[in-house]
C-alpha cells in the first residue's frame, strides 16, 4: 500500500515538473503570456545608471544656450572695444591737432612778441638818430644820410617831423632833402609818399 502511494507521489511530481517546464517553455516562445498568468513573475525594469557627471540632454541644451547667449555678450563687447578704440584714436588725433594749434599760436605770439620788441628797438635807435641829425649841421646831415638806405632816411625824417610836432617847431626835412641831387630826392620823395598812401584806407573799400 505504501509502495502504491509513493508511486502516486512521484507521479505527481513528475507531472508537476513537467507542467512547469512546459509553462516555461511556452512563455518563453511567447505561445502564452506567463506574467498575465502569474503577475509576481513579470519581469521588473532595470534601473538605469545615471552617470552624475555626464550632463543629460536638457542640461546640454541649457549649456548651449548659456553658450550662444556668451558668445553674443562677447561680441557685443568686442563690438564696444573696437568703438572705444575708434574715438580714442579721433580722441587722440584732436589732442594732437589741438597741440599743432597750440603750438602755432605760441609760435605766432612769440614772432609778434619779437616783431614788437624789434620795432620798439628800432623805434628807441630811430628816436636817437632823428634827435642827432636834427642837431646837426644840415650839410653834415646830408653827407651822413647819403650812404643811409631810402627808408632809413625816410623813417628819420618821419621821426623828425614827429619830434618837431610834438615840440612845436618847426621840422628842417624838407630842407634836408633839397641838398640832395635831383635823382636821389625824387626816389626819397616817391617812396615816402608811397608809404604814406598805403597808410591811408581806401574810401570805396571801406564803403564796401
Amino acid at each position: 500500500m505504501f509502495r502504491e502511494k509513493g508511486k502516486i507521489f512521484l507521479l505527481l511530481l513528475i507531472i508537476c515538473f513537467l507542467l512547469v517546464l512546459g509553462f516555461f517553455t511556452f512563455d518563453y516562445y511567447g505561445l502564452i503570456d506567463g506574467d498575465e498568468i502569474f503577475p509576481f513573475l513579470a519581469k521588473k525594469p532595470s534601473l538605469v545608471n545615471w552617470d552624475k557627471e555626464s550632463p543629460t540632454e536638457v542640461e546640454k541644451l541649457e549649456f548651449k544656450k548659456q553658450r550662444e547667449k556668451l558668445d553674443e555678450e562677447f561680441s557685443e563687447i568686442e563690438k564696444m572695444r573696437e568703438n572705444l578704440k575708434s574715438e580714442q584714436e579721433k580722441m587722440q588725433a584732436d589732442a594732437e591737432k589741438i597741440e599743432e594749434m597750440k603750438k602755432s599760436i605760441k609760435d605766432r605770439e612769440n614772432e609778434i612778441l619779437i616783431k614788437k620788441k624789434d620795432e620798439e628797438s628800432r623805434a628807441k635807435k630811430l628816436k636817437v638818430l632823428a634827435n642827432k641829425i636834427a642837431n646837426m649841421p644840415p650839410v653834415k646831415a646830408k653827407e651822413l644820410l647819403l650812404n643811409w638806405p631810402d627808408q632809413d632816411i625816410i623813417d628819420v625824417f618821419k621821426q623828425m617831423d614827429k619830434d618837431a610836432e610834438d615840440e612845436g617847431t618847426t621840422s628842417i626835412t624838407t630842407y634836408l632833402l633839397t641838398l640832395f641831387d635831383e635823382k636821389r630826392r625824387a626816389v626819397i620823395s616817391n617812396k615816402w609818399l608811397d608809404h604814406e598812401a598805403d597808410r591811408i584806407p581806401d574810401p570805396y573799400q571801406t564803403a564796401n
